[in-house]
């Protein structure tokens, strides 16, 4: 199913059947009057739950390359559905604590954050923060770009839900690309309405498990949704600790600015 956003951009956005946040960044405007290419660059959730109904879809998307950020628990326990001809990269932007049992369930490795009384909101602002400072995550996004840039790559890019480590991903894109902060915003939100249907099927499961407290509700929703609090827990990192997002690209991502917008920008 295709979308055709009525909002300040025309972002193109798609939903598989047990997959809904995916959208193309094409369209958003970007420096100088031109626009993001559509067909280049898709962000998304993870892929290990396509069916037969959702196979054309990613085939029309033409990909050279689907780069996915989950930690290592999460690659091997939920592969991603594999396209003919298509190179899968993993590069783990961050490793969550997992358990092996849980990752085979349609709750994922969250379960654990109702077991262990984590504190949502407090964990989330640490995670967008170690995204920006840690060695490994620097590594992930850094080889992120490498695929990028290669002469005609169109790429599909996911960690597990699409929202915290490919939303930082699309931010560093956008940000390159001129988009205004306002929209980048918007697309950074928009994942909370893609992923509505799904947390309520995840929160209407877990509430039957033995372990289930209530009062982990707003700990779990807060680890379930995108807020601009955590985002910017994440900017204001980057511009303390290294000048801005753009000299971050530039010297800690290594991305080579003008050669990008050369090939994004129509």
């Amino acid at each position: 199913m295709v979308l055709l956003l009525k909002s300040i951009v025309r972002m193109r956005t798609y939903q598989l059947s047990r997959q809904k946040n995916i959208r193309d960044l094409g369209g958003l405007p970007g420096l100088n009057g031109k626009h993001i290419k559509y067909g280049r660059l898709f962000r998304g959730g993870a892929l290990h739950r396509v069916n037969e109904e959702d196979v054309p879809i990613l085939e029309s998307f033409h990909l050279t390359d689907v780069v996915d950020f989950r930690g290592d628990d999460e690659f091997f326990g939920q592969p991603d559905y594999h396209l003919p001809g298509v190179i899968y990269h993993n590069f783990p932007a961050i490793q969550e604590k997992v358990n092996k049992e849980d990752i085979k369930q349609d709750d994922g490795n969250l379960i654990w954050f109702v077991r262990e009384g984590v504190k949502g909101h407090d964990h989330m602002i640490k995670q967008y923060e170690n995204l920006i400072i840690d060695e490994k995550s620097q590594i992930a996004y850094r080889n992120f770009f490498k695929v990028l840039m290669k002469e005609g790559a169109v790429t599909y890019y996911h960690c597990s839900q699409g929202k915290d480590r490919a939303g930082l991903a699309s931010y560093f894109i956008e940000t390159i690309l001129g988009v205004d902060y306002e929209i980048i915003k918007e697309d950074y939100l928009l994942s909370n309405v893609a992923m509505k249907e799904r947390v309520e099927r995840i929160f209407e499961n877990i509430k039957y498990k033995k372990f289930y407290n209530p009062t982990y509700h707003q700990s779990l929703l807060d680890v379930f949704s995108a807020k601009l609090e955590y985002l910017e827990a994440a900017i204001k990192v980057i511009d303390e600790r290294y000048g801005g997002t753009i000299n971050y690209i530039k010297n800690i991502l290594c991305v080579d600015i003008d050669k990008f917008r050369k090939m994004y920008l129509e």
